[in-house]
Formats: structure tokens, C-alpha cells, sequence
């Protein structure tokens, strides 16, 4: 075995049906004012926005509300929350919906936590840019609430940001912007639609196969991927076909629980890297259509090139999967991505890029984009990848 280290962030989980109703005795632990940074619609159209601003002010806090997330939220959404938590001296916020309210909700505490009275951009704070400012306890402090079973955000110590000028779709990686708090409420993950389900549903899959099979992966990760492979296999097509299904949903919630608790020592690696520029130069498709899209054939590329390991790490996501596994060659270990396209067959995601109008035009600048932001996710591949392998496996998602 060997060597490694493992982070193990101090955060809070409160885990279950009603653990909504905590998050004002929470809150009010880290302060006084809170920015509660949101979607546009769906936790209000539900109900729950409401709720949650009586639970903040039945302790005391005082609110606000920052309601312009959308999906890969951008530099200029969070330079605009960050100003109003700011100037309305908020001192915790609270991300309050998917991956991109939370991730949103981190950024902006580490905006307005360095704010020292000229403004900043949290492009600044981005290994896309030479020298980036470093990322501190200054940070406010995070709570998230998670209305998805998808990015693990909720647990981890990433936050994503989209550059529109640049084209840019780059991970914030820092300790210092972990939830302190994260409240998993069943009743809210469960008023997930079918598509949100099945497309944060395999963002869930795509962590846990990837940091398996990272080169940053070690036994205390491996353990929890697999794990949640399990639970993926087993309970997204469950929660897929049938929202009220509470067993599906919670334990779909507790493998993106895992999976986030992976992605903080482990890293994701190709499909990831590659799924981002797909955001970047196209926001209207979502970040698991992406994956959906890439995975397989990332899947190929490593068994066909990887080492021993790598081929058992497949062969055991195919065994997991329901395949007979009989030896640990690569013959069985591409049974993985049969496992792997009957579930995107039970979900309804068996996509392909052309079918969300990727052009061919636009690979030099998606490798380029992938090289200038994804570095990480690259190297942590287990196959050394170079950027005419990823153009050929962006033609091969087509």
C-alpha cells in the first residue's frame, strides 16, 4: 500500500425528513446577518424559501436574499452577491439549493471575506490566473443546504465558477470554504423532478468511478466509492422513476455525501476535465448531460492504456454493477462501461454531445480551456493524457 494523506474537513451533516428547521439554530453560532443565496424559482415555487427565512428569524438573524443563481453561474453573478454581502455587512451565508447555489454561496463568502474596501473578483482568487490571491480564514462562513443528490458541494472543499469573457470553467479549491454546516433534508430532495434527478443523479456516478480510479485516490476513498457506486446502482434508477421513493432518496443522498467526502482528498480526473470546457462554451447544457456524454469513452481510453490497478479498479465497478467478473483483465474491465450505459439507458441519459449542438470547430479551444483550468483533474487521470487524445475522445463523444 502506499503512502498517503488524508483531509478530513470539520463539517457538520444533519441528515434527514424536517432537518430544515435547524438552520437557524445553526446560523446563528457563526452570526448575525445572513445571506441566503438561492435559484431564481424553484426553492421559492416550493415553499421552502419561505420556511427557511421564518427558521433564520425565529433565532434572531436578520436576511437577505440573493435569488440569481443559475446553472454554472458565472464570475459577474458572484461579484454581484459578494457586493451585496458586503454592503449589507452579512456575516454568514447560506447556499440553499444544487450544486450551483451552494458553489455560488462559497465563492461569495470568499469575496466578501477578503473585501478590504476596494473591489475584488473571485477570478482573482482562480488558478487560471498568474498569482492568484490566496484563499484564508478571512472566509465567512458557509452553510449549505442541498436540494439535489448531485456535486457533493455540500461536503467539499471545491466551489466552480464559469468565466464568460474567457470561456473559462475553473474549480476554487481551499480548505477555508467547506460548509461548516451541511443540512441534508429529505423532504426537499425529494421535490427533485426526473431530469434533475437522472443528471445530478450521474454527477454522483462520475465522482465516485473517477476518484476510484484517480491517481489521488487511497483505501479511506476507495472505500467510499465504491460504496457509493453501490447505492447508484442500485437506488438513482429507484429515485428516477419515482420521486416519492424516501428509501431511493436517501440513500442517493448519502452516496453524493460520500462522494463529496472522496472529491476532498481524491480528485475526479478525465471526464470531469473534460466536461467543464463543454459548460464553458456551451452554459445551456448541464454539467451531468456533459458527463453523461463523455464518460464511456473516458472509460475506454483508461482501460485500454491503464495499469493493473486501474483494470481492477473497473472490473470492480463492473462486478458492482451486476457483471460476472472472472479474472482482472481488460476484456472484463470494459464490462464497466456496459454497467455503466444500461444505467444511462434506465435514467434516459444515454446523450451524446452532438445532440446538444457541440461543434467540431470548437475542440482546439475546449483542450485549451481544459489544459488552463482542469490541470489537475488531468493529472490526476491514471493514463497520461495529451490534447490530441482529448480531441479524439470529444469526436468519439459525438
Amino acid at each position: 500500500m502506499r503512502n498517503f494523506r488524508y483531509y478530513l474537513p470539520a463539517n457538520d451533516i444533519i441528515f434527514g425528513s424536517g432537518s430544515l428547521s435547524s438552520v437557524g439554530v445553526e446560523a446563528k453560532r457563526f452570526g448575525k446577518k445572513a445571506l441566503l443565496v438561492t435559484g431564481k424559482s424553484s426553492m421559492k415555487r416550493l415553499g421552502f424559501l419561505e420556511k427557511c427565512v421564518d427558521f433564520l428569524k425565529k433565532e434572531g438573524l436578520e436576511v437577505e436574499h440573493y435569488g440569481e443563481v443559475i446553472s454554472n453561474p458565472t464570475v459577474d453573478i458572484v461579484n454581484r452577491g459578494a457586493r451585496i454581502a458586503i454592503e449589507k455587512n452579512c456575516d454568514v451565508i447560506i447556499g440553499f439549493g444544487g450544486g450551483s447555489a451552494i458553489d455560488t454561496a462559497k465563492n461569495i463568502a470568499v469575496v466578501a471575506g477578503h473585501f478590504e474596501g476596494k473591489d475584488i473578483s473571485i477570478w482573482e482568487f482562480s488558478g487560471a490566473v498568474e498569482n492568484p490571491r490566496p484563499i484564508t480564514s478571512k472566509t465567512l462562513p458557509v452553510i449549505a443546504i442541498t436540494s439535489t443528490s448531485g456535486t457533493g458541494s455540500h461536503v467539499s472543499r471545491f466551489a466552480v465558477v464559469t468565466n464568460e469573457k474567457t470561456r473559462e470553467k475553473m474549480g476554487i479549491l481551499s480548505p477555508f470554504i467547506c460548509p461548516k454546516v451541511s443540512i441534508v433534508d429529505i423532504d426537499i430532495i425529494s421535490c427533485m423532478p426526473p431530469s434533475l434527478t437522472s443528471k445530478t443523479g450521474f454527477d454522483v456516478m462520475a465522482h465516485l468511478t473517477e476518484c476510484l480510479v484517480s491517481r489521488r485516490s487511497n483505501p479511506i476513498t476507495d472505500f467510499y466509492c465504491l460504496k457509493g457506486v453501490e447505492l447508484v446502482f442500485e437506488y438513482l434508477p429507484r429515485a428516477y422513476r419515482n420521486g416519492e421513493d424516501l428509501e431511493a432518496r436517501e440513500n442517493m443522498a448519502i452516496a453524493d455525501t460520500l462522494a463529496g467526502w472522496a472529491l476532498v482528498t481524491s480528485r475526479p480526473c478525465l471526464p470531469h476535465a473534460m466536461s467543464h470546457p463543454v459548460s464553458a462554451f456551451y452554459p445551456e447544457v448541464d454539467h451531468g448531460e456533459a458527463l453523461a456524454a463523455l464518460t464511456c469513452e473516458c472509460v475506454r481510453f483508461n482501460i485500454e492504456r491503464g495499469d493493473e490497478e486501474t483494470v481492477r479498479k473497473y472490473c470492480e465497478i463492473a462486478r458492482i454493477g451486476g457483471k460476472n467478473i472472472n479474472s482482472f483483465t481488460k476484456e472484463e474491465a470494459l464490462k464497466s462501461i456496459d454497467v455503466i450505459k444500461e444505467l444511462l439507458e434506465k435514467i434516459d441519459l444515454n446523450v451524446r454531445l452532438r445532440d446538444f449542438g457541440v461543434k467540431e470547430e470548437d475542440f482546439e479551444g475546449m483542450v485549451r480551456s481544459a489544459f488552463s483550468t482542469m490541470r489537475g483533474p488531468i493529472e490526476a487521470n491514471p493514463v497520461d493524457v495529451s490534447d490530441r487524445d482529448i480531441i479524439e475522445l470529444y469526436k468519439k463523444s459525438m
